[in-house]
């Protein structure tokens, strides 16, 4: 079987797709140097440019570029037997229904349960049935409905728009006077309005979920690291990598939440009946699970659920679409444990990527001669460790070391 795997960073995917023993093609945002060397039936939205910055203006949203390129390479190579998605669609369901109608088989979730997975105050109230806490919030559509609400919550909170990923568009305030005085000035980018939100400062994790006809099986619970300083975070909700499985000890010994945990989640994905891999995201504070969201498509930490478990998720993925059923345990079983860590630039002045360390965890990099700006992604460490708190100070002394090899100014 040949197939097609598209989104905002394919690799991971493909290359657990050339592990199952698939053929790909893959369509990519950036275009980094180890998807060219995973595979060069490869198309990429940016084209890395020795001497030119990586990011280069656009006219439209990246997901509808992975489109466009993703319907070029089909109706091109017309040999494709199936698509895979990665993230960027997960707030076009109307992209997600072009993919349906290019010819190949999409192994993904219909686009109406993208939708409703987008839907917050649909979501709050299945989550709250399955059992999660709910952080108080309220959709304000107008600036001055924002600040009406925001009086009526005790700071910190954060707010944040319609969806996107990695953390984008979320923001923390510690008071509503700096609130009230940003969207003074830019409540109108983005034009359908904004959530306001109690901030829940905890445990933040995940869980990855196979679900095929009348069947949820939860495969991992995993920590992520967010707006994490040591590899440059581009913000404080910014997605920078995860810890497979969850390494936070209170969580380890108290076997009633753990237990809680999974039934929550069992029931909430019964209840939107999603099928294949799929993600969700929580907060664990004083012993409850707070619901954020769901991602109905593969998810970034795909690598370290399966080093950590063992399982190809591709090959689980595209089984669960044949009904196809694995004998997975009701709880959780893990290997080993797994580390990523996205870095990020962090610093002031622009520089120009001249060299990596001699390591084969580093993946994800930036081609060498292109000019990184702030905030720009710089390349990932994905890796097995035997132990999450020394894979952590791995993890870190790796990223010094590219550091130190490009003569990075950290701020």
């Amino acid at each position: 079987m040949k197939l097609l795997v598209s989104g905002f960073n394919a690799r991971p995917i493909a290359k657990a797709a050339t592990e199952a023993g698939y053929d790909i093609g893959t369509v990519d945002y950036f275009g980094d140097m180890d998807l060219l060397k995973l595979s060069r039936n490869c198309f990429s939205v940016l084209r890395q440019k020795p001497g030119q910055t990586l990011h280069r203006p656009v006219h439209r949203i990246p997901a509808e570029y992975l489109y466009y390129l993703s319907e070029i390479m089909s109706d091109e190579q017309d040999d494709f037997d199936g698509i895979l998605l990665g993230s960027a669609f997960d707030k076009f369901p109307d992209l997600i229904k072009k993919f349906d109608q290019l010819g190949p088989k999409l192994f993904a979730n219909k686009p109406e349960k993208f939708a409703l997975t987008r839907d917050r105050e649909k979501m709050h109230g299945l989550a709250e049935q399955a059992g999660f806490s709910i952080p108080k919030s309220n959709f304000a559509p107008s600036f001055e409905e924002l600040i009406e609400f925001a009086k009526n919550y005790s700071y910190p909170v954060v707010t944040r728009g319609d969806g996107g990923g990695g953390g984008f568009d979320i923001r923390y305030w510690d008071n509503i006077e700096d609130l009230k005085l940003h969207f003074q000035e830019n409540f109108e980018e983005v034009d359908t309005g904004y959530w306001i939100q109690e901030h829940i400062k905890g445990i933040d994790a995940s869980s990855t979920v196979i679900c095929s006809k009348n069947l949820v099986q939860i495969i991992s619970v995993n920590r992520q690291l967010i707006g994490d300083k040591n590899l440059g975070s581009p913000g404080d909700f910014s997605y920078c990598g995860n810890i497979v499985p969850l390494d936070d000890k209170q969580f380890a010994q108290n076997k009633e939440l753990q237990t809680s945990l999974l039934e929550s989640i069992h029931a909430l994905f019964k209840k939107i009946d999603l099928i294949g891999t799929n993600g969700i995201d929580f907060v664990i504070k004083n012993n409850k699970a707070y619901f954020m969201e769901i991602n109905p498509r593969f998810q970034g930490s795909i690598e370290c659920v399966q080093y950590a478990t063992g399982y190809n998720l591709v090959k689980l993925h595209i089984d669960a679409f044949n009904n196809i059923i694995h004998d997975i345990p009701e709880i959780p079983n893990y290997k080993k444990s797994a580390i990523k860590g996205i870095l990020f630039s962090n610093s002031e002045e622009n520089f120009t990527v001249k060299k990596y360390p001699r390591n084969k965890w580093i993946v994800d990099r930036t081609h060498f001669d292109v000019i990184l700006e702030k905030n720009d992604p710089f390349c990932s460490i994905v890796m097995p460790v035997k132990k999450s708190e020394n894979g952590y100070q791995k993890l870190t002394a790796i990223t010094k070391k590219i550091k130190n090899l490009n003569q990075v100014d950290e701020t």
